[in-house]
């Protein structure tokens, strides 16, 4: 209930300065009962709509502060919906309570002048916001007699909302029955699937326990038109997570979301359904769809369908601190035709003080037109995805200035080396061996290889081969023609279900990795503050915890020096994700294959012995580091004053990163 009470102060806020007598609240609400009256005037009798007058006027002048403002924001403005029961449930006490705490008890009135709180049933429920029904087809044939229907289930729940003793409550719940049955059954005879028609009869807001597996805004609400505002925090649900009602939601989202899109994704689409054009939707959401791949299909359809008006993110605090995710706030409007700016705004202190203060906060301003330009391939003309993030709110103006003055000495990884996965071998007690298991069993030598399985298996950037723990069980033949260790070995293995897992299983030799080429070069996957390109100068064979490089245009060592330079230590943290809320970065491959990294061609062919050395912390250079840091920053041409620039944004990068994994709000 955070969000709809939040909306509520502000509402009250804004409320009572505007009116500060209420003069003109109470007679927009008198106008509007007058309105809804006339047009359901064979519902209504004279008496009833007297009632319902008489009892806004008594409110306001029983009521001289924000009851009556409060009152008739939740009876007509505020409506919320979240899939767990308990959730609406503790809205709805929130609310009460708010509303009690404007009364003041009057021992000489009745009742004590306490005015009894209105029913909330129809105002928060417990539904699948995701879930839609769908049309009927025939609409227009019955269209008088379903919105006769649609206007008398709302008026029923305007008065429930009012009820003030059980027997009313009760004749209201039952003449809801009723309505949504004859609606059920007048929308099925237009052409509304009969399992569509029968969620609306069976679903009953007065069950405070029941959930329902759609959402519909004009049957549940009366809300026809889209709401002006939408707010919320969807679930952070990864794709794999989402369940079996995964390919429904594709297919009803299939412009904003992918199969690896997260579940956060569909709201946001689902979001801009729900609003009326000109409407404003404000997330608080996870950052990760700005800079992943699958937020490429999330940022095209934002662009189409709406002007993105800000995108939030903290240098230094989370939203939610018992989420381990990094959060976003978004702000949209609901729109197709517009090339406003988007403004980036990274904010350098807390949310107040960032807002309030502009020295305390950084912007970015990018047109529609820019954005798309900027996120679709040249050749192809297809919208690929930008990484937001990385460069407009967690860019650096060094970052800017780099790519512009160097661009002709900057290359993209992917165009001049291959970046492949490490052995991803599906079975790692299996396959990664110990000296005691080769002892154990004999394993030939031929058989297995050195493998890199973690970063921590080397202090230094060159890899000393004869030192790591491991060694990868490799071998190509058949059984028939093996004996010895390797064939013990794999008997072992086939006894403990090795081969049934289904990782393995659909491998024509399940023990058979495939013949692998050893790499010189591979960087780690996640980073907690460096990045580290790892240099094998004779090959090795790396784990999946391991992008490799393989390349032919230049020596292991110049692309080491690229690579590890505080100038592409910068391009990993503006390009990477920063999702991860313990702080930490990932590079995946294809990311990888878009850094832009300096040319390792113009690069000298440094003493490998300088990679040796396990001092690499970018956070405090050692004298290794900035050696091959000199050799970057002579050979793009950058002035003192720009190469301290590249330590600062550095140094602000990774420290704000891990501050904002300690902060919570």
């Amino acid at each position: 209930g955070a969000f709809p009470m939040g909306v509520l102060h502000k509402m009250t806020l804004a409320l009572r300065r505007l009116d500060p007598d209420n003069q003109r609240w109470a007679a927009l609400q008198k106008a509007r009962a007058r309105a809804k009256a006339d047009a359901a005037f064979e519902t209504r009798d004279q008496g009833e709509r007297d009632v319902e007058l008489l009892a806004i006027s008594d409110t306001f002048e029983r009521y001289s502060g924000d009851f009556g403002r409060k009152l008739y924001l939740i009876q007509n403005s505020i409506f919320g919906i979240d899939i767990q029961p308990i959730a609406t449930q503790i809205a709805k006490l929130r609310f009460f309570i708010s509303l009690a705490i404007e009364q003041e008890a009057d021992a000489n009135a009745p009742n004590f002048g306490i005015k009894p709180l209105p029913n909330l049933e129809t105002r928060f429920i417990a539904a699948d916001t995701l879930i839609t029904l769908k049309a009927a087809d025939q609409l227009d044939l019955f269209r008088e007699k379903i919105e006769t229907l649609k206007t008398q289930l709302t008026e029923n729940r305007e008065r429930h909302f009012h009820a003030t003793t059980r027997p009313k409550k009760l004749a209201c719940r039952d003449e809801d029955k009723t309505l949504r049955e004859a609606l059920a059954e007048e929308l099925n005879a237009a052409g509304l699937p009969e399992d569509d028609a029968k969620k609306i009869t069976q679903w009953d807001p007065y069950d405070q326990n029941a959930q329902a597996d759609y959402f519909d805004p004009e049957y549940m609400f009366g809300v026809a038109d889209g709401f002006d505002v939408v707010i919320g925090n969807p679930p952070y649900v990864r794709q794999e997570s989402i369940g079996p009602h995964k390919s429904s939601l594709l297919a009803l989202y299939r412009d904003a979301a992918t199969a690896r899109s997260d579940l956060y994704c569909y709201f946001y689409a689902r979001g801009l359904q729900l609003l009326r054009d000109g409407g404003m939707h404000v997330f608080v959401c996870s950052n990760s769809w700005l800079d992943v791949g699958y937020g490429a299909k999330l940022q095209e359809h934002l662009l189409k369908n709406a002007h993105i008006q800000a995108i939030y993110e903290s240098a230094v605090e989370r939203q939610f601190s018992t989420a381990d995710i990094n959060t976003i706030i978004s702000v949209l409007r609901k729109t197709t035709a517009n090339d406003d700016a988007t403004r980036f705004v990274h904010l350098l202190e807390s949310f107040e003080a960032a807002v309030a203060e502009g020295g305390k906060r950084r912007e970015i301003a990018k047109s529609r037109v820019e954005l798309i330009a900027a996120a679709t391939n040249p050749q192809s003309k297809k919208f690929i995805g930008d990484k937001w993030g990385g460069k407009y709110l967690r860019g650096l103006d060094i970052y800017h200035h780099i790519l512009d003055k160097c661009a002709d000495k900057l290359v993209r990884l992917g165009d001049i080396a291959k970046v492949r996965r490490g052995i991803t071998t599906g079975a790692n007690d299996f396959f990664y061996l110990t000296p005691d298991k080769i002892a154990e069993f004999g394993i030939e030598p031929e058989f297995y290889q050195p493998v890199m399985t973690t970063p921590q298996e080397s202090r230094s950037i060159a890899v000393n081969t004869a030192t790591l723990p491991k060694r990868l069980f490799m071998c190509h033949r058949d059984e028939d023609a093996l004996e010895g260790g390797a064939l013990a070995y794999i008997a072992w293995g086939e006894a403990q279900g090795y081969h049934l897992r289904r990782s393995v299983a659909s491998r024509r030799r399940w023990y058979d990795l495939g013949k692998r080429d050893p790499a010189q070069l591979a960087m780690n996957y996640v980073i907690d503050t460096t990045a580290r390109t790892f240099l094998a100068k004779d090959g090795l064979l790396f784990g999946d915890n391991f992008p490799t490089i393989i390349n032919n245009t230049a020596s292991p060592i110049q692309f080491a020096i690229a690579m590890n330079a505080t100038l592409s230590q910068m391009m990993i943290n503006v390009l990477g994700r920063t999702a991860l809320g313990g702080g930490g970065l990932k590079i995946q491959i294809y990311e990888t294959e878009n850094l832009p990294v300096p040319n390792p061609s113009l690069l000298p062919a440094l003493d490998a012995e300088l990679f040796a050395s396990s001092d690499w912390d970018v956070l405090t250079p050692s004298p290794e580091r900035r050696h091959i840091d000199d050799a970057v920053f002579d050979a793009l041409a950058l002035t003192a004053g720009e190469r301290e620039a590249v330590y600062e944004g550095v140094t602000k990068l990774v420290s704000n990163r891990k501050q904002r994994a300690r902060v919570s709000v």
